[in-house]
């Protein structure tokens, strides 16, 4: 069996936990790493993987059969894009966009051309979701009329730190821009 190449962009926290996943996998293989940062020089070689400046620099040499986007949200619209272009399939990192517009086109993008694309909200997937679920569906709680969820996740001084283009606009949380309407086409419900 053949297993799917994936090449990740982006070398930082959450480029380097997709990383490790692809190389554990037992149907993925790292193909590449894409980052034009320094750091991701030794990413590259510790994974033993071709390390290339730009997603125009993969796909004029290689093609892998799926991009992870891990890059800063400033990029994802720009990004996924070019997945699109190159008829790549992509899992693009929430949030879509660093601005509400930004996404709405990305979304109508990809909708018209048939891009297969996922964005990566693995909160989905949690424990604490499927537990949730599991209470809910048992009934533990009587007749379901209303839910309400918030999370807050405490983040180290390193995490912007590593990364200060997190401390920019539209660095932040899914909603960036003024319109807080949601973007109904890209969400997802976690309990399906």
């Amino acid at each position: 069996m053949n297993k799917t190449r994936i090449a990740v962009a982006g070398a930082g926290s959450i480029g380097l936990a997709h990383i490790a996943v692809a190389q554990k996998s037992p149907t993925c293989t790292l193909s590449a790493v894409v980052d034009p940062a320094p750091a991701a020089e030794s990413v590259a070689a510790k994974a033993g993987v071709p390390l290339f400046k730009s997603l125009e620099e993969l796909f004029g040499s290689d093609r892998p059969d799926g991009v992870i986007l891990a890059t800063p949200n400033q990029l994802h619209v720009d990004h996924a894009l070019k997945c699109i272009d190159a008829g790549l399939p992509m899992l693009l990192e929430k949030p879509i966009a660093a601005a509400m517009e930004e996404g709405e086109r990305l979304v109508k993008i990809a909708e018209a051309s048939g891009a297969k694309m996922l964005i990566g909200h693995h909160r989905a997937h949690s424990p604490i979701m499927a537990k949730a679920k599991e209470i809910v569906d048992r009934g533990t709680l009587g007749p379901l009329v209303a839910v309400m969820g918030s999370a807050v996740f405490f983040k180290p001084d390193h995490y912007f730190a590593d990364a200060p283009w997190r401390r920019e606009i539209g660095a932040g949380s899914a909603v960036t821009s003024s319109r807080c309407r949601p973007l109904r086409r890209a969400r997802r419900v976690a309990f399906r």
